[in-house]
């Protein structure tokens, strides 16, 4: 397919100036809603009551097709922190369960920022292992805390007041609308959402016996989320600093339900992007571009004039941002590892602006198959957890929940020869280590005792803390 475009290699790009009129900096606003998929207002839900997300979407730009590089949000956020998909930084499960990136000397967004003159912050959790690889100036990473607006808005007032008279990188990861979904945090949200109110998501293929409950708690939360989010733009706005204040908003995956969260499946990948620039950003405009969350460091230290290291693999997104969009990627790849370490089951897939391709580089997933979803085995609620087809290929446009395998369509077989191929370029491209088989066997070789260690331990306190293989 033509179109192809990658900045894997390149050489150093230099700082460049968004306004030749005005080079004043922003200060960076960075919102990360926890298990946020499309579940937003703005987004088309009629469910959810989220007229400050809202706000920022018919104020700024937003994407509709914004993918994460993974649906387990310690490498999707490994990716936003350090611009590299997880094959290539290593955080390819979550980081508290022994997933380490290979290398805690990677330029990362904060740490670009600080370089450039920037205070940098953090709320709530980072998630990225090891610690020491992402480095702020002012951190507050108590997750629960991240649900209560009045110690929100504390940890953001002290932030403020360290700032003084420099543009300042805050990253506010709110750990709503992740489990356990809680109803009422000291009075909030107002607007709780009722079993009545709710219908099955469109990419569970089966009731769990409480769905309705459960969708609706998670509802709940995400109005919480909306919550602490207009009280964080009221107090930025009465203390001056959204005067020049860029704001992006994202999910880090989908929502936490079969068939969405940990699969590489469009309810899993696809989160909402809202970036909101007051005069610098288009009002109120939607792009349909393919996007993904690698894209925002570049994006973020071009907005910062801050040097953009060589060999990131996302794009700046200011050519979209600013409507010069031709000749943007026509093709985007993402990837699945694991999670928790019994939830071991490689996997690959590219999508063009129509046709979605995944490859299950591992067919005997006796790992995972055996999971349970409070209770239920996910071979039921999902079933191609139990009987993942080795290729897949799905018409996004006809069929947007997956569910109709065309890869043995003779129809189709010059579609899966062309997106075949590309996906192989874009591994290649980013020197993805499963391509080669004695790496692929020394990674499994690892995993599967680790896999086998935690699920043995899975119900007492204990955790493995093994640390990930050396490539």
């Amino acid at each position: 397919m033509s179109g192809r475009r990658y900045v894997v290699g390149l050489c150093l790009l230099l700082p460049s100036v968004l306004m030749a009129a005005d080079d004043h900096r922003p200060s960076i606003l960075l919102i990360t809603g926890d298990d946020l998929g499309h579940q937003l207002g703005c987004y088309g839900d009629r469910v959810a009551t989220t007229p400050h997300m809202d706000r920022l979407g018919r104020e700024g730009l937003r994407f509709t097709q914004a993918y994460v590089t993974q649906s387990s949000c310690s490498s999707s956020r490994s990716s936003i922190l350090t611009g590299l998909y997880p094959h290539q930084n290593g955080q390819i499960g979550l980081a508290h369960l022994g997933y380490r990136m290979k290398s805690d000397t990677w330029p990362t967004l904060p740490g670009q920022l600080a370089k450039a003159g920037y205070r940098t912050g953090v709320i709530g959790k980072v998630h990225v292992g090891p610690d020491r690889a992402i480095r702020f100036d002012f951190r507050r990473n108590d997750i629960g805390q991240t649900r209560e607006i009045p110690q929100v808005e504390r940890n953001l007032a002290e932030f403020l007041a360290t700032v003084k008279d420099r543009p300042f990188f805050l990253m506010l990861n709110l750990f709503d609308p992740h489990g356990p979904f809680l109803r009422d945090v000291q009075g909030s949200p107002k607007v709780k959402v009722e079993p009545g109110q709710v219908t099955r998501f469109p990419f569970l293929k089966a009731d769990p016996a409480d769905a309705k409950e459960r969708i609706a708690d998670f509802y709940t939360c995400v109005n919480r989320m909306d919550e602490i989010i207009g009280a964080v733009m009221n107090l930025l706005e009465s203390r001056g600093a959204a005067s020049n204040l860029l704001v992006v908003l994202v999910g880090d995956n989908g929502p936490p339900f079969p068939g969405a969260k940990c699969s590489i499946y469009e309810a899993g990948l696809r989160v909402p992007c809202i970036v909101w620039y007051p005069g610098r950003v288009p009002r109120g405009k939607t792009s349909d571009a393919l996007v993904c969350l690698v894209d925002l460091m570049p994006t973020l230290l071009e907005a910062a004039q801050a040097e953009i290291p060589a060999g990131l693999a996302g794009r700046s997104l200011w050519p979209v941002l600013r409507g010069e969009d031709a000749g943007w990627r026509q093709t985007l790849a993402a990837e699945y590892t694991s999670h928790e370490p019994d939830m071991y089951f490689p996997q690959r897939s590219i999508r063009d602006g129509r046709y979605k391709l995944i490859v299950s580089l591992m067919h005997d997933a006796t790992v995972s198959k055996k999971r349970e979803y409070d209770g239920a085995p996910l071979a039921r609620l999902f079933p191609r957890y139990a009987n993942t087809p080795p290729v897949e290929l799905y018409d996004l446009k006809e069929d947007p929940w997956e569910t109709r395998n065309l890869a043995g369509s003779l129809q189709h077989q010059e579609i899966l020869k062309s997106l075949t191929a590309e996906l192989h370029a874009w591994r290649k491209a980013t020197q993805d280590p499963l391509l080669e088989p004695a790496e692929f066997e020394k990674l499994t070789a690892w995993q599967i005792p680790f896999s086998q260690a935690y699920a043995k331990r899975k119900t007492t306190s204990t955790q493995p803390g093994r640390e990930g293989p050396k490539n």
